[in-house]
């Protein structure tokens, strides 16, 4: 899915900054604030209206991480953007440096043969019938809002390996523990030769790292590969922030990908003559023959759910405080943050609360919500 500019270069002289992340709050939004200076770009990442993570990138692609809290432009010469962005694509912007790599630095390549939707929206078998119908050579991949969770990887519609608590699994069964409330799932088509790359990177050996300075010393590099006759990963940051992955079969270079903030594509980048490129060379022991293995998904039920008569009686104090349009505005509520009053956790209903106070306008009514509730969840 590409972007979408919801805001678009508007100048930092002019713009409300704390509105416009109010109103990313209000809708629940998913995306990222781009503020340019410059000499550098600062980026704000939210998931679902909520702060993420904050890093400033300078032009040599010098990295550091910033807090959205009483974040203030550097100046007024600059302007600002909001690009939504599925929640999969900013763990891939901010994962992008993850080393050594694993099947998470790749999330995001290829065709989408299923746009990142969350897990409660879609029947996770029905998926799976419909990847082996179509044949893709591909990966699934699931995350939360936080952090990645799992890649499965498919040959011919068939699942082959699995990446899941840092642990892959071949040749046997594999559970996964689902919780389907708070995962989004992705699924990509790619080039055949992707899902058996990802599916042997447990064997990786960094070979050797250093830099590089011109495209003669990469081409160097490259010969010594291809005259060792070495299948293996040139995972290689360029200077500006993009790192490029090539990936080498038996000496011969098969596939090259560029990642760059919250994309990776093909591409086939220059070196900058004079900058140093910091490279590391992994071996890699390509598995040729992988066979399907058997999934199964099952949803985690360990969570401590609230009693309903709970649930019930803070629903009940509100509509008394709030009026008779208080049924209306907690069922509202309760379906704009996913709520269930048969199984909403304790955290959810103290943060329900939080929320139900501030809808009612008249503050004598709202603490006496406040007390009444306060009743119910000590």
């Amino acid at each position: 899915m590409e972007r979408i500019a919801l805001y678009k270069d508007l100048s930092l002289d002019t713009v409300d900054l704390r509105n416009l992340i109010q109103e990313i709050a209000d809708k629940k939004l998913s995306g990222y604030f781009q503020i340019s200076y410059w000499n550098s770009d600062d980026y704000l990442l939210y998931t679902e209206g909520d702060f993420f993570w904050g890093v400033s990138v300078d032009r040599d692609g010098t990295r550091r991480e910033i807090t959205a809290q009483n974040y203030k432009p550097k100046s007024t010469e600059g302007s600002i953007s909001f690009y939504q962005v599925p929640v999969v694509n900013l763990l891939i912007f901010r994962h992008q440096y993850n080393t050594p790599p694993n099947p998470y630095n790749f999330a995001g390549y290829g065709q989408e043969f299923l746009a990142c939707i969350k897990l409660s929206h879609i029947d996770i078998y029905r998926l799976m019938e419909q990847i082996k119908r179509a044949h893709i050579d591909g990966y699934l991949v699931m995350c939360s809002k936080e952090r990645f969770i799992l890649t499965l990887m498919f040959q011919k519609g068939l699942p082959v390996c699995s990446y899941y608590q840092n642990l892959y699994t071949l040749k046997s069964a594999q559970k996964i523990r689902l919780q389907k409330d708070d995962t989004y799932v992705a699924v990509y088509a790619t080039e055949p030769e992707l899902p058996i790359i990802m599916s042997s990177m447990d064997t990786l050996r960094k070979e050797k790292e250093g830099t590089v300075n011109s495209e003669e010393e990469l081409t160097l590099l490259k010969k010594e590969i291809s005259g060792r006759k070495l299948s293996a990963l040139f995972d290689l940051i360029l200077n500006g922030g993009k790192r490029l992955y090539e990936f080498f079969y038996r000496g011969v270079s098969i596939l090259k990908l560029l990642h760059h903030m919250e994309k990776i594509e093909t591409a086939n980048p220059s070196i900058t003559l004079g900058v140093k490129n910091h490279f590391s060379l992994y071996s890699l022991e390509v598995k040729e023959s992988l066979q399907p293995i058997h999934v199964e998904f099952y949803e985690d039920t360990g969570y401590e759910y609230v009693k309903e008569e709970k649930v019930n009686a803070v629903k009940l104090y509100f509509i008394e405080e709030i009026g008779p349009i208080g049924s209306l505005l907690w069922n509202k509520i309760l379906k704009d943050r996913g709520y269930r009053e048969k199984s909403m956790r304790e955290e959810d209903l103290k943060s329900l609360i939080d929320v139900l106070y501030k809808e009612i306008p008249d503050s004598r009514h709202a603490n006496r919500f406040l007390e009444k509730v306060r009743r119910v969840v000590e």
